[in-house]
């Protein structure tokens, strides 16, 4: 399956980036909001199946995973005993309800693997069969096309609301756009009705989640943020009613107790700034207030998420380049400082 969908995403034109994802086709600087679908070529589908998937995924992930059982789409992270984000995921249903049943975890590919064999590890003891999943991919789509083409899925009409197909499962991002898993097969008779210049891909997406106000551990990144400090609180991303999981002791310990100097906020500033995921931001004493979480350049120059100190002000460097920055609001609201 991977070589003919990537030589099918080649023949459509695709253009790659240095890890080999296709990352935009018609136009690297198009803005995710011109296009109507959004191939992600960069995430991979861990499944999890088995009579046990829900108990062993709730003692490793900091969502509710019976939520997701309910048929509902979580953000997530699998932390170390630190407390610290090792790998995130979006955690979908998978046929759920049925003796087949389990659940689809949506993560970077560029860590699929070490992802898998992180929860392979705890999964020993556990009913539960783990992998990674090479015959359906992620799109994005805006307009969706008639529901013979979504394999008979009907769109569902909530934020987070999933619908699950023979094959195939449909969940509302916000209003204009729905993520779809779905073979390859499917996904190239759906791609086949999308004009070029309508069809984004990595950047796009990254673009969107950006706009969305939503950050992932990335490759380089492993270890570095509780989940609170990419606002997974405010985003369901973690429940702090359920029972244990790995590094809850620490992410509770925050919550109850403590208060975090530093989340995730949305920043602009000038193109031409070389940084990856992790780099450090630094004031103008050259100390540490941060580090870049994820950054797409566009023709305004480049939008960004970063984890900031909340009192921060004045000057910032990122890898000892200034930036002329300034902030922007997120879709949703962060708790005050003080």
């Amino acid at each position: 399956m991977t070589l003919s969908w990537q030589s099918f995403l080649d023949n459509l034109g695709a253009h790659r980036n240095a890890q080999g994802y296709a990352c935009y086709f018609s136009d690297q600087r198009s803005h995710f909001t011109s296009v109507n679908t959004i191939i992600g070529d960069h995430l991979a589908i861990i499944t999890v199946r088995g009579p046990e998937a829900e108990k062993f995924l709730q003692g490793q992930l900091t969502c509710d995973v019976a939520q997701v059982t309910q048929g509902h789409m979580r953000l997530a992270m699998h932390l170390d005993l630190k407390g610290r984000g090792q790998y995130s995921y979006q955690v979908l249903p998978y046929l759920a309800g049925s003796g087949n049943g389990g659940f689809d975890l949506l993560t970077a590919k560029a860590h699929a693997n070490g992802a898998l064999a992180a929860l392979k590890k705890y999964a020993v003891f556990s009913k539960v069969s783990l992998d990674i999943d090479d015959e359906r991919v992620a799109i994005m789509l805006r307009e969706p096309p008639a529901d013979d083409l979504l394999d008979g899925l009907s769109v569902p009409p909530l934020i987070g609301q999933s619908q699950q197909g023979r094959q195939s499962t449909l969940v509302r991002l916000d209003q204009q756009w729905l993520l779809l898993l779905t073979p390859e097969g499917g996904a190239r008779t759906l791609l086949n009705h999308y004009p070029l210049a309508e069809m984004g891909a990595a950047n796009h997406w990254l673009e969107y989640e950006i706009h969305a106000g939503v950050g992932h551990i990335q490759p380089g990144t492993e270890g570095l943020w509780l989940p609170q400090a990419l606002n997974y609180d405010l985003l369901d991303g973690v429940n702090f009613k359920k029972g244990c999981y790995l590094g809850q002791e620490v992410v509770a310990r925050m919550h109850f107790k403590g208060k975090m100097k530093q989340r995730m906020q949305r920043l602009q500033w000038q193109g031409g700034v070389n940084a990856s995921p992790g780099d450090v931001l630094r004031d103008s004493n050259d100390h540490a207030v941060g580090e870049l979480v994820s950054a797409v350049e566009g023709d305004g120059g480049c939008d960004a998420l970063v984890v900031l100190r909340l009192d921060h002000s004045g000057e910032l460097t990122l890898n000892s380049q200034p930036l002329a920055w300034r902030q922007t609001n997120l879709p949703y609201a962060l708790p005050s400082v003080s």
